[in-house]
């Protein structure tokens, strides 16, 4: 979707709540460079396995392939398949941010070439599971829309809550609430909220960027307190352009208990 049809524009600040910090130096990951890897890809696909490997040296030893999911999702940009999975409620830690220290290239053992990623980084530990009382009704969303056809749907939470959403289709993600025209806000528990939130917004208008039928997906992350989104860039048409991985990274830096998130995908035809 080239843009739900928006000048988005957003003052943003972000933080953890009440979570351990730890610090680990010099977490290592490797990838072999075979078949159609090329050198670029082993480079990202190392500094992945890095970060597992920060998590490992924290102390989160549970769940590890849910991780190792989630890291490998940014890679390909399916971050969609890992925020449908169970591995949201697994996940125990994060890799908040990290830094590079070196790059090496090198053999195996096997004569195969390497890369291998050496990091710094802080792991985020929680210090509490999921909230089952955190819960949001999200209605009104069809699975199939027609070019230029408005989108309006509602949402009920059970709980005071914050909210942001992400929209990601062909390999893009931006962030689309909130925006100029619709102000972050409060969403008081059992009340009904219609979007567009605006009364001059009759709708959002869908169009697609392709030739062929689009998929968009669309992320709802409550909060229970206003945790605004600040890794973004806005483009000459308004967008707030953002990566698969600054929205992981974002989203896993707020404690399970703080948070719900939801996951709905349409087509626009």
């Amino acid at each position: 979707m080239k843009k739900i049809l928006l000048i988005l524009l957003l003052s943003i600040g972000l933080f953890a709540n009440a979570q351990e910090i730890t610090k680990v130096e010099n977490a290592v990951g490797r990838q072999v460079i075979a078949g159609s890897i090329s050198e670029d890809e082993a480079r990202t696909k190392a500094i992945a396995q890095a970060k597992v490997d920060a998590l490992r040296k924290a102390g989160v030893t549970e769940h590890i392939q849910s991780y190792e999911m989630l890291y490998k999702s940014e890679i390909g940009n399916k971050f969609d398949e890992v925020f449908m999975s169970d591995m949201f409620s697994e996940i125990r830690g994060a890799v908040k941010k990290y830094e590079i220290v070196k790059i090496d290239k090198g053999i195996d053992e096997y004569k195969n070439f390497y890369l291998e990623a050496v990091i710094n980084a802080e792991v985020i530990l929680y210090s509490a599971g999921k909230d089952p009382a955190f819960q949001v009704n999200i209605d009104g969303i069809k699975q199939g829309y027609q070019s230029g056809e408005r989108m309006r749907y509602t949402v009920t939470p059970k709980q005071d809550c914050y909210l942001n959403i992400f929209n990601l289709y062909e390999n893009n993600a931006s962030l689309i609430y909130p925006n100029q025209y619709e102000k972050s806000r409060l969403f008081k528990a059992g009340e009904k909220v219609t979007f567009p939130l605006s009364e001059l917004i009759d709708g959002y208008t869908l169009e697609k960027s392709t030739k062929e039928p689009e998929t968009n997906k669309l992320v709802f992350v409550f909060t229970k307190e206003n945790i605004p989104y600040i890794k973004y860039k806005l483009n000459q048409e308004g967008d707030q352009l953002t990566t698969f991985e600054d929205i992981s990274a974002w989203l896993f830096s707020i404690s399970p208990d703080r948070r719900v998130n939801y996951f709905v995908q349409f087509v626009i035809y």
